[in-house]
């Protein structure tokens, strides 16, 4: 029986040191808390990222009518906020049907909830859904996760998995993760574990100086399996410091892999491409190569593959194909653009996003200086952990909360800001923000985050508890769904009230999806950014109170205004719902286009107090 425990009693440990380690989790059951630490272990082991007690009673959902679902979040890992959807069994020992059980409550708690359903989930419930739900574009994913404490006790993820096809059509954009406990105990480890650099390391070849020279700058030799794993156990995502990305379950690139280990593993080195190591320095040494400052930037996938697998070992090991290659470059703009060159040419066997390849850019690293002299820490890539005077969320930031950000504000795009918010990472967009005047930017984005902030910690609570009347069940997912739209108003007047914006280009931007043309001479409008190096006057911003109101009757036109005209709309005669309303630009046009005389004068009305 004791072994049968061996991973529910660790996880028991970590629960009571999670409790200590947050103070909201003091009282709450060790149930309630396994859901925290699976969270914790599972989205938050990158170092760069933050978990508070304030995050964690948001996520943690766990309680009376919750639908079935312990947990909901939106992936902090991912720049297309993916949905996460959780439940959590603390079970020493758990069943087939048990775990099927809870899947099913999950499937259909998301089918209940974008059918509109909210009924059948207590209130805290459907408003962390119907928020994050809101986030949701063309490019994002919903992820259900089951984990537990048990131990797998030979029960097949493939069947489990059979059961998200069996409930849903289209699993484009879904999956199914199925977490045990010898996987959660894992994830618990590499959490723990993580530090910034791997400065040296040694991998063996197959034979004594085999290798193929490129000058004195590169080599390629054949490397051991068995000594890759063993330096990942060491090392862990560490290895893939300098990585595009860390590994991320590619399905059936996986199941291939895992395939070839465990049937045809001398075949291994003619089926995959291996991997790319860049390093200050290498030296072949006998049946050895003696890496320093190294990180793995091509090959993640395989070698968290192989470090996974229980039939790599010393009595069975392979070999696989490695590159090695010393970092070149005199100046640290010319190194950091050399790795990305490589990075960017060796990755093939997943595909790249945009924001990857934009991470370790040179106008990347400048912004961050521009951002740091205005008080915010900008993460250039993930893996940099956040100093503690940043820890504030409006005080840190990173490229793809930037990007959703600009395209809101300065493109006036808010729907495609949440729908595709990798447009940004294309020409001109990208240029216009990151190549043009950064400190005029970074100004801009401080405040951006500080009123993105407000909507996401003031206004939407403010509104739930001042709206009344029998609109008010209608209008709440209506504002709860305003957030690009109010940070694009809030740009748009401040703009206009000040005089960067006339009535000529309003109506550029309400005419910005009409054609090509139109599209372009939206961009034209909203790249006039000579003499706005802020959002609101500077003396405006630094009195909260004074700059919080403005915000809360700003936010409130646009999402008065805009309710009235989804209330009115075919769309909403035809069932589309207010998240999928305001996913559309054209609807945020509409919205300024039908109400746009009553908005000037609210406008005028709102901002008056910056001339008194």
């Amino acid at each position: 029986m004791e072994n049968k425990l061996e991973y529910y009693n660790i996880i028991k440990d970590k629960i009571h040191t999670i409790k200590e380690e947050f103070p909201c989790l003091k009282d709450k059951t060790d149930d309630y808390a396994f859901s925290a630490l699976a969270v914790k272990a599972v989205y938050y082991k990158n170092p760069a990222l933050s978990l508070t007690d304030a995050d964690i009673n948001d996520i943690v959902v766990d309680g009376q009518y919750d639908g079935g679902v312990d947990f909901l979040l939106s992936d902090p890992n991912s720049e297309t906020s993916d949905l996460i959807i959780g439940q959590s069994k603390f079970y020493k020992e758990i069943k087939f049907d048990e775990v099927v059980a809870a899947i099913t409550k999950m499937f259909s708690f998301y089918k209940d909830m974008l059918e509109g359903h909210y009924e059948t989930v207590n209130p805290n419930v459907q408003s962390r859904f119907i928020t994050l739900n809101a986030e949701i574009g063309d490019e994002s994913k919903v992820h259900f996760i089951f984990v537990t404490s048990s131990k797998q006790n030979g029960i097949r993820k493939d069947r489990l998995n059979k059961k998200l096809k069996d409930y849903f059509s289209d699993l484009s954009n879904m999956d199914l993760t199925i977490m045990f406990g010898d996987e959660i105990v894992d994830s618990i480890k590499e959490l723990e574990s993580r530090r910034p650099t791997v400065e040296s390391g040694v991998l063996k070849i197959d034979e004594t100086n085999n290798y193929l020279c490129y000058g004195d700058d590169a080599v390629v030799v054949n490397i051991s399996a068995y000594s890759l794993k063993s330096l990942y156990a060491l090392h862990n995502n560490n290895l893939l410091s300098k990585n595009l990305r860390y590994h991320v379950s590619g399905g059936k690139i996986d199941k291939g892999i895992e395939e070839t280990i465990r049937e045809t593993p001398e075949n291994f080195w003619f089926k995959n491409n291996g991997i790319t190591i860049i390093c200050n320095d290498f030296n072949v040494d006998g049946k050895e190569v003696k890496l320093k400052d190294f990180s793995i930037i091509n090959g993640g996938q395989t070698t968290y593959m192989i470090h996974k697998s229980k039939n790599v070992y010393e009595g069975n090991d392979f070999y696989l194909p490695c590159k090695i290659i010393k970092t070149l470059g005199d100046s640290e703009d010319e190194k950091a653009n050399f790795i990305l060159e490589i990075a960017k040419a060796t990755n093939s066997q997943k595909a790249i996003k945009a924001i990857d390849l934009k991470a370790n850019s040179p106008e990347q690293i400048r912004f961050a200086q521009s951002m740091r002299e205005v008080g915010i820490f900008y993460q250039t890539k993930r893996g940099e952990i956040v100093p503690k005077d940043y820890k504030d969320s409006y005080l840190n930031s990173h490229l793809a909360e930037v990007g959703k950000l600009c395209l809101s504000a300065i493109f006036q795009m808010p729907g495609t800001s949440r729908n595709k918010p990798s447009t940004l990472y294309s020409s001109p967009y990208y240029d216009i923000v990151f190549n043009g005047n950064q400190k005029r930017i970074a100004n801009i984005v401080k405040e951006l985050l500080y009123i993105d902030n407000y909507w996401k910690k003031v206004f939407k609570n403010k509104f739930e508890k001042q709206i009344r009347g029998t609109a008010a069940s209608e209008m709440i997912p209506f504002a709860n769904n305003s957030r690009t739209i109010c940070v694009a108003f809030t740009m748009l007047a401040a703009r206009y009230y000040l005089g960067n914006f006339d009535e000529n280009d309003i109506k550029n931007i309400m005419d910005g999806n009409k054609s090509d043309i139109a599209k372009n001479q939206l961009i034209d409008v909203c790249k006039k950014l000579d003499g706005v190096n802020s959002v609101l006057p500077k003396g405006i911003f630094e009195n909260k109170d004074e700059y919080d109101k403005i915000l809360y009757d700003l936010f409130m036109i646009i999402v008065r205004c805009g309710y009235s005209n989804y209330n009115n709309s075919n769309a909403k005669r035809d069932g589309v719902n207010e998240t999928n309303y305001l996913k559309k630009d054209d609807s945020y046009y509409n919205i300024l286009n039908s109400n746009w005389f009553t908005i000037q004068q609210d406008i005028n009305k709102t901002l008056s107090i910056i001339a008194e």
